[in-house]
């Protein structure tokens, strides 16, 4: 099983962070331990610099059941998974296929989709923490949810009487905003119901559960729907799509049930005084505005952030010029979405130019990304138990996060470079003789490079960001990936490159280049960091006026 403290994703992670790096409260606090009368004083523990992602907590004797709601919490994320991956590998071919539209029309849908269900976690976050809470925000996004599945079933019947790309692109908006909505509410719904520090541990365990209940999802949808749509015939047609959105419909239906069902466990929540997400905003828009007004004032501070002290204290302006220059790092990172995201995209429709016999086994060509997920469960346990361990124990070396999103971003263009040579020989060549096994090399250096740059990428930001800035790095984070998305609908829109084998070379060149920029960025940012800290050091042994302000502070930083 694998330890989600140990690889994370953009769901846990947020959780993970909330919990697990919160100082515990307990001071002046008896406790009792056991069914003994001794008594222990818990003492707030020290905040490190960095959090112990990869070590479980030391196992603490307690008399704490494991919370009924999480087997609830899981099941429903299992065939929610399940339902909102299926819709993203079968809609591609679906568009084009079955309701005839255009390949690259195709592409620009799919990925309008995955926008909006990577922009739409950070509502269903605001909304979970602030107004209505995690149980109530996934209620009500269900509704949408649900009516974005008969819609999108009425698509596939013929003769519904409603202009066609009118109904799916209603459809497929209230799939997206639904799916986006409920995504980070279900995972900290479930981390909501342990009792910290006392349940560590089972914390722990849960994230490992969700992390193989979610990705275990993922795999079955690559699986399935295309198995039901080849297998089944109806309207006169030799695939039948109705049968498909119905089973991935009923799958939703079941985990709304297994939720509703849940609700008399479910904790109840706490709702935060204010959003951090919107002091953020507003701290960035006070500095600016009082940065114009003072501009021929002797008040301007020269850090343009700075301006907002008064408005917001001065620890949580510092703490928003830290997630800012967190932000600035990333920034060439959306590119590297755009390549994982054409998985259901560009490369479903090189599949379909393909022989897909393998081993005397014909499989449908979006059955083909089902190679992603089995690739990523290998590489998983073979670099964090044994490549990782292996470096450090024979060459006392280990790769930083920052160096592992460089080598994740290179093996992520070395995986279009593959695709595009592919695309050259299947152009050379008659239709549908070249192996789709030929596909195997490009997906995996992609999940390599998504091992390697998305989760060491994502740990880092929650690693660098101050504690009470956690959410914001999260939002940072899918608003990456939903412009990723964003690139390829434009890319594909201008309609510049006269090929797809044009188009897999550029987004490999660009993505180099994209890299560069990032290690470039990240050079910085820790000669930064060294600086902050010969500045620190500086101030407690009274040296510091020798020393240079950290970069933080001056009005050239982010």
């Amino acid at each position: 099983m694998f330890r989600a403290t140990e690889i994370g994703s953009e769901e846990t992670l947020p959780a993970i962070a909330e919990l697990t790096q919160a100082s515990y409260e307990t001071e002046g606090r008896d406790i009792e331990w056991g069914k003994g009368s001794e008594r222990t004083q818990l003492k707030p523990r020290q905040r490190s610099s960095l959090p112990t992602y990869g070590f479980a907590p030391a196992p603490i004797r307690m008399e704490y059941r494991y919370p009924r709601a999480v087997y609830f919490i899981l099941a429903t994320k299992f065939f929610e998974a399940f339902a909102a991956n299926g819709i993203r590998t079968i809609l591609a071919l679906y568009l084009r296929d079955d309701l005839n539209f255009t390949e690259s029309f195709s592409t620009v849908v799919l990925h309008i989709f995955n926008f909006f269900g990577q922009f739409c976690p950070i509502i269903g976050a605001v909304l979970a923490d602030s107004y209505m809470g995690n149980v109530r925000t996934i209620s009500a996004f269900c509704f949408l949810y649900a009516f974005g599945w008969m819609l999108l079933t009425m698509t596939s019947l013929p003769s519904v009487g409603v202009p066609i790309i009118l109904l799916v692109s209603i459809a497929l908006l209230f799939l997206a905003v639904g799916n986006g909505s409920i995504r980070a509410c279900i995972t900290s719904l479930g981390a909501l119901q342990f009792k910290m520090p006392e349940q560590a541990v089972h914390l722990s365990e849960y994230f490992s559960f969700y992390y193989f209940v979610y990705y275990f999802g993922i795999f079955l949808s690559k699986i399935l729907p295309p198995l039901v749509r080849a297998n089944t015939q109806c309207f006169d047609k030799v695939e039948c799509y109705p049968a498909v959105f119905g089973t991935l419909a009923s799958a939703f239906m079941m985990a709304w049930l297994i939720f509703l069902t849940g609700k008399c466990f479910y904790k109840t929540e706490k709702l935060a005084d204010d959003n951090i997400l919107f002091k953020f905003c507003g701290c960035i828009k006070t500095a600016l505005v009082q940065k114009w007004q003072r501009r021929n004032s002797n008040k301007r501070s020269n850090y343009w952030l700075h301006n907002a002290v008064g408005v917001y204290d001065e620890a949580f302006v510092n703490d928003v010029s830290k997630v800012l220059r967190i932000s600035k790092l990333f920034t060439p990172l959306p590119f590297y979405f755009a390549l994982l995201a054409q998985q259901d995209s560009s490369w479903t429709f090189q599949a379909a130019m393909m022989n897909t016999t393998v081993l005397g086994v014909t499989i449908q060509p979006d059955q083909a990304k089902a190679a992603g997920p089995i690739f990523l469960f290998m590489l998983i346990p073979l670099w964090q138990y044994v490549t990782v361990p292996l470096l450090r124990r024979y060459f006392n070396w280990e790769l930083k996060p920052l160096n592992s999103v460089t080598v994740g971003g290179i093996c992520s263009a070395g995986s279009f470079f593959c695709a595009g040579a592919l695309q050259k020989v299947i152009m050379n060549s008659p239709i549908q003789t070249i192996n789709i096994a030929w596909q195997l090399p490009q997906f995996f250096l992609l999940m390599l490079g998504e091992l390697l740059l998305s989760i060491p990428g994502l740990q880092f930001a929650f690693t660098q960001a101050p504690t009470s800035m956690k959410s914001v790095v999260t939002a940072t984070w899918f608003l990456n990936n939903a412009f990723g998305n964003l690139i390829v609908v434009v890319v594909t829109e201008l309609g510049l490159l006269s090929s797809q084998m044009d188009e897999y070379f550029f987004y490999a060149v660009v993505m180099l280049i994209c890299i560069v920029i990032f290690a470039l960025l990240a050079y910085d940012y820790m000669q930064q960091e060294r600086k902050g800290g010969l500045y620190l050091r500086g101030c407690l042994d009274g040296t510091s006026d020798d020393l240079d302000i950290p970069s933080t502070s001056r009005s050239g930083s982010i």
